[in-house]
């Protein structure tokens, strides 16, 4: 690894760090948003306008975002979608499906509590996997973030996530029979995971 990465909220960053993380997850994603384009650019562009900068969170090496956790608490979530900006970019027809597709992911309030956080997606640009960045940036939220409780869902056959978030202390607390729009083609349902706080910072066993 070129250094040690650095991590910060994206709010405090500059453009090109929000456009480096939007390019990350329209890469990671890029499957099943390729419903609004092909050219992988334009999806970024696409998403670009939706991401709420305070609630990602972003690994660097050498001034670079390599990884990106984004999270919902009781006051939003990480993305928010303007239908008139899509519509604008992608047509009438193609940005209202964008919009309501989009909408029904990150735009359905999750009923959290205040001292709950949700973790909705961690992704790792492709040339830096495998190095546990996104482990690391993880442990750090654990220990500056104020929540008591996390919250997340991993598709039941992606077990190297699974791994690595038992490795964090989340443990698999229900399964649910539907996929995530996220990885359409993966076989099987969801896994909701939890961690619990101590006050110390500690997983609570």
């Amino acid at each position: 690894m070129a250094g040690e990465p650095v991590f910060r909220n994206l709010a405090e960053l500059e453009s090109i760090h929000l456009r480096q993380a939007v390019e990350i997850y329209a890469a990671t994603f890029y499957e099943p948003l390729s419903f609004i384009s092909n050219d992988l650019d334009l999806i970024a562009d696409v998403l670009e306008h939706a991401f709420v900068t305070d609630r990602h969170y972003v690994a660097l090496l050498d001034g670079n975002v390599v990884a990106v956790v984004s999270i919902s608490d009781a006051q939003g979530r990480p993305q928010r979608y303007r239908r008139e900006f899509l519509t604008r970019r992608l047509g009438l027809l193609k940005g209202s499906l964008a919009y309501f597709r989009l909408r029904d992911v990150f735009g359905q309030p999750i009923n959290l509590e205040q001292q709950q956080c949700y973790i909705d997606y961690v992704v790792t640009d492709s040339a830096f996997r495998g190095m546990g960045i996104a482990s690391e940036l993880q442990r750090h939220l654990f220990g500056v973030l104020p929540y008591k409780e996390y919250l997340l869902e991993v598709a039941e056959m992606n077990f190297r996530a699974i791994r690595m978030y038992e490795e964090l202390g989340f443990s698999v607390e229900n399964r649910k029979p539907q996929r995530s729009f996220w990885k359409p083609n993966l076989e099987g349902g969801k896994l909701s995971m939890r961690r619990i706080m101590t006050e110390a910072g500690t997983n609570l066993l």
